[in-house]
């Protein structure tokens, strides 16, 4: 059921309603058949709970949009705050990095994705997911005159009201047909797409890799600007090939009826399983794992050639080079 009136409003009229139906049914209390309802009876408790029920709907609603206003409202701060956690993360990072070199740390915490929160993206968002705001203009206006009139005025807010009709709609670059702004997304480059096309572009991109990452005017569109108007299918597919089409030597499983990408995090020195299939896969020769050196490591295979003509040899526990200074030869 949608209200055009202000919740304040629609709760009194509930509030009458209920009371209305409270005083039938005292008065026709006592006058019945023990055990027995009448058809109005049954109509009135039956009315009495689609009452209960609009009135969770409209307490619902209110603290939905209660919270949503606070989140534009504080979308500034919102930034700073994320900004300074991802800050302190790199620094802890960084500490950690360098107690390494003294003995082993704990891991840093990983820094959560950084994207801006715009007052404008924000209100799409509570357009499309809050039930009575139709458009990114309804949650600006009501953010606004919910927090009174010192509240200072976002350009987002202040576009909206300027030109409210142009807010409603917006042509999609890509098909170039009209959508409800609330279907529609903005890329980095000021161009529009909608829910349908975006998803195409994004869902294209892990398939072909020409297309990533996903691009408008040579400018990348960043999943989480855009993660609301995906598939929960496409989304996860997008993030997990990111992984692989970033990554700068890329390890796949050498069972060629798998053939799976292996991230980073399934690869312990040199060698990789794959989490599919559980096969272990050199990240040198990309070939099935084998014990000690790969054959192919040119790197180590050199400094093997060069241990072999200095004289030093290897530990047998942990494989290093040892050269020996001083001693006997026997020990």
């Amino acid at each position: 059921m949608e209200f055009d009136l202000d919740d304040e409003t629609a709760t009194l009229i509930l509030q009458l309603q209920s009371a209305d139906v409270e005083e039938l049914l005292s008065a026709k209390k006592g006058k019945g058949r023990d055990g027995e309802l009448s058809d109005t009876d049954l109509a009135a408790e039956t009315y009495q709970q689609e009452l209960q029920a609009m009135n969770t709907f409209l307490t619902d609603r209110s603290m939905g949009r209660s919270l949503t206003r606070a989140v534009i409202s504080d979308a500034v701060l919102l930034n700073e705050s994320h900004a300074e956690e991802n800050a302190a993360a790199r620094d802890r990072a960084l500490a950690h990095s360098l107690a390494e070199v003294n003995g082993p740390s704990t891991a840093p915490e990983q820094m959560t994705a950084a994207y801006d929160l715009d007052d404008g993206f924000l209100a799409r968002l509570a357009a499309r997911y809050v039930t009575g705001w139709n458009s990114e203009s309804d949650a600006l206006e009501d953010t606004a005159h919910k927090d009174g009139s010192a509240a200072p005025e976002s350009s987002a807010w202040a576009a909206s009201r300027r030109n409210t009709s142009s807010t409603t709609y917006r042509r999609c670059t890509a098909c170039d047909l009209t959508k409800p702004l609330i279907d529609v997304c903005q890329t980095p480059c000021g161009h529009f797409y909608c829910q349908e096309c975006i998803q195409t572009l994004f869902e294209l991109s892990t398939s072909d890799e020409t297309l990533f990452p996903p691009r408008c005017c040579r400018e990348r569109i960043p999943l989480q600007s855009v993660r609301i108007y995906l598939s929960s299918a496409v989304a996860q597919t997008f993030e997990e090939k990111s992984s692989e089409f970033e990554a700068s030597d890329r390890t796949y499983c050498s069972q060629p009826a798998c053939s799976s990408f292996i991230a980073a995090d399934n690869i312990d020195g040199e060698e990789a399983m794959c989490k599919n299939c559980g096969t272990q896969t050199c990240t040198i020769c990309k070939n099935n794992a084998h014990g000690g050196d790969c054959p192919q490591d040119i790197a180590t295979q050199q400094v093997l050639q060069a241990a072999r003509e200095h004289g030093w040899q290897r530990c047998y526990n942990c494989r290093r080079l040892v050269e020996l200074e001083v001693g006997c030869n026997h020990i």
